[in-house]
Protein backbone atom coordinates (compact mmCIF):
# COMPACT_ATOMS: atom_id res chain seq x y z
CA UNK A 1 0.00 0.00 0.00
CA UNK A 2 1.42 3.38 -0.90
CA UNK A 3 1.91 5.78 1.96
CA UNK A 4 -0.58 8.65 1.98
CA UNK A 5 -2.29 11.11 4.25
CA UNK A 6 -5.04 13.35 2.90
CA UNK A 7 -8.53 14.70 3.50
CA UNK A 8 -11.74 14.28 1.58
CA UNK A 9 -13.93 17.17 0.45
CA UNK A 10 -15.61 17.23 3.88
CA UNK A 11 -12.34 17.53 5.81
CA UNK A 12 -12.25 13.91 7.05
CA UNK A 13 -8.65 12.63 7.25
CA UNK A 14 -7.50 9.32 5.78
CA UNK A 15 -4.12 7.63 5.67
CA UNK A 16 -2.57 4.32 4.78
CA UNK A 17 -2.39 3.47 8.49
CA UNK A 18 -6.09 4.29 9.07
CA UNK A 19 -7.21 1.68 6.53
CA UNK A 20 -4.91 -1.17 7.58
CA UNK A 21 -6.46 -4.45 8.61
CA UNK A 22 -9.10 -4.57 5.87
CA UNK A 23 -8.86 -5.08 2.12
CA UNK A 24 -8.77 -1.72 0.30
CA UNK A 25 -10.16 -0.84 -3.12
CA UNK A 26 -8.30 2.30 -4.18
CA UNK A 27 -9.63 4.07 -7.28
CA UNK A 28 -8.03 7.23 -8.62
CA UNK A 29 -8.28 9.71 -11.48
CA UNK A 30 -6.92 12.99 -12.65
CA UNK A 31 -9.04 15.99 -11.69
CA UNK A 32 -10.29 16.43 -15.27
CA UNK A 33 -11.69 12.88 -15.10
CA UNK A 34 -13.82 13.59 -12.02
CA UNK A 35 -17.11 12.57 -13.63
CA UNK A 36 -15.62 9.33 -14.98
CA UNK A 37 -14.29 8.42 -11.54
CA UNK A 38 -17.46 9.44 -9.74
CA UNK A 39 -19.65 7.40 -12.14
CA UNK A 40 -17.42 4.31 -11.98
CA UNK A 41 -16.88 4.65 -8.25
CA UNK A 42 -20.62 4.84 -7.54
CA UNK A 43 -21.36 1.81 -9.71
CA UNK A 44 -18.57 -0.26 -8.15
CA UNK A 45 -19.37 0.78 -4.59
CA UNK A 46 -23.12 0.12 -4.81
CA UNK A 47 -22.69 -3.17 -6.67
CA UNK A 48 -20.18 -4.32 -4.03
CA UNK A 49 -22.56 -3.28 -1.23
CA UNK A 50 -25.18 -5.59 -2.76
CA UNK A 51 -22.82 -8.45 -3.62
CA UNK A 52 -20.85 -8.41 -0.36
CA UNK A 53 -23.94 -7.56 1.69
CA UNK A 54 -23.06 -8.43 5.34
CA UNK A 55 -19.34 -8.34 4.56
CA UNK A 56 -19.35 -4.90 2.89
CA UNK A 57 -18.14 -3.17 6.07
CA UNK A 58 -15.05 -5.40 5.99
CA UNK A 59 -13.68 -3.54 2.92
CA UNK A 60 -12.50 0.06 2.53
CA UNK A 61 -13.54 1.73 -0.75
CA UNK A 62 -11.47 4.87 -1.38
CA UNK A 63 -11.81 7.18 -4.37
CA UNK A 64 -9.19 9.88 -4.88
CA UNK A 65 -8.43 12.67 -7.31
CA UNK A 66 -5.04 14.07 -8.25
CA UNK A 67 -5.68 17.56 -6.90
CA UNK A 68 -2.22 19.04 -7.37
CA UNK A 69 -3.31 21.38 -10.18
CA UNK A 70 -6.54 22.96 -9.05
CA UNK A 71 -7.96 26.44 -9.55
CA UNK A 72 -10.41 28.84 -7.92
CA UNK A 73 -13.36 27.57 -9.96
CA UNK A 74 -12.73 24.00 -8.81
CA UNK A 75 -12.14 25.09 -5.21
CA UNK A 76 -15.42 27.07 -5.25
CA UNK A 77 -17.29 24.07 -6.65
CA UNK A 78 -15.76 21.90 -3.94
CA UNK A 79 -16.83 24.35 -1.25
CA UNK A 80 -20.39 24.45 -2.60
CA UNK A 81 -20.58 20.65 -2.82
CA UNK A 82 -19.97 20.27 0.91
CA UNK A 83 -23.67 20.88 1.47
CA UNK A 84 -24.61 18.02 -0.88
CA UNK A 85 -24.43 14.36 -0.04
CA UNK A 86 -21.76 13.28 -2.51
CA UNK A 87 -19.60 10.25 -1.86
CA UNK A 88 -16.34 10.97 -0.10
CA UNK A 89 -13.48 11.75 -2.50
CA UNK A 90 -9.93 12.03 -1.22
CA UNK A 91 -8.14 15.12 -2.52
CA UNK A 92 -4.54 14.23 -3.32
CA UNK A 93 -3.11 17.75 -3.08
CA UNK A 94 0.49 16.53 -2.65
CA UNK A 95 0.55 13.79 -5.29
CA UNK A 96 0.92 10.88 -2.86
CA UNK A 97 -1.13 8.61 -5.11
CA UNK A 98 -0.74 10.26 -8.52
CA UNK A 99 1.93 7.89 -9.84
CA UNK A 100 0.34 5.58 -12.40
CA UNK A 101 -2.70 7.70 -13.28
CA UNK A 102 -3.59 8.01 -16.97
CA UNK A 103 -5.90 10.43 -18.75
CA UNK A 104 -9.43 9.24 -19.42
CA UNK A 105 -9.20 6.15 -17.23
CA UNK A 106 -9.61 5.23 -13.60
CA UNK A 107 -6.75 3.45 -11.88
CA UNK A 108 -8.08 0.66 -9.67
CA UNK A 109 -5.89 -1.13 -7.17
CA UNK A 110 -6.89 -3.71 -4.60
CA UNK A 111 -4.77 -4.34 -1.53
CA UNK A 112 -5.18 -7.20 0.93
CA UNK A 113 -5.48 -6.80 4.72
CA UNK A 114 -1.73 -6.49 5.14
CA UNK A 115 -1.43 -3.85 2.41
CA UNK A 116 -0.04 -6.07 -0.35
CA UNK A 117 -1.20 -5.26 -3.90
CA UNK A 118 -3.35 -8.12 -5.25
CA UNK A 119 -4.84 -6.47 -8.35
CA UNK A 120 -4.24 -3.42 -10.53
CA UNK A 121 -6.04 -2.23 -13.67
CA UNK A 122 -7.01 0.77 -15.77
CA UNK A 123 -10.64 1.24 -16.77
CA UNK A 124 -12.55 3.46 -19.16
CA UNK A 125 -15.84 1.95 -18.00
CA UNK A 126 -17.14 -0.26 -15.21
CA UNK A 127 -18.75 -3.35 -16.75
CA UNK A 128 -20.32 -6.41 -15.12
CA UNK A 129 -17.32 -8.66 -15.89
CA UNK A 130 -14.99 -6.31 -14.01
CA UNK A 131 -17.41 -6.08 -11.09
CA UNK A 132 -17.56 -9.89 -10.85
CA UNK A 133 -13.76 -10.05 -11.00
CA UNK A 134 -13.38 -7.50 -8.19
CA UNK A 135 -16.04 -9.28 -6.16
CA UNK A 136 -14.14 -12.57 -6.50
CA UNK A 137 -10.91 -10.96 -5.35
CA UNK A 138 -12.56 -9.32 -2.35
CA UNK A 139 -14.37 -12.50 -1.27
CA UNK A 140 -10.99 -14.26 -1.10
CA UNK A 141 -9.49 -11.40 0.92
CA UNK A 142 -12.26 -11.00 3.53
Amino acid sequence: MPQFQMKDQYGQSYSDSSVKGKPVVLMGCFLRDLELCRKQGRKLYWKMQNLLWKDSSKVHFLLYLDFQETNKLVEDYLEESKTKQFESILLDRKGHLSVGLTKGESYIRIFNKSGKLVSSSYQEQMDEDLIREIYGILKKEI
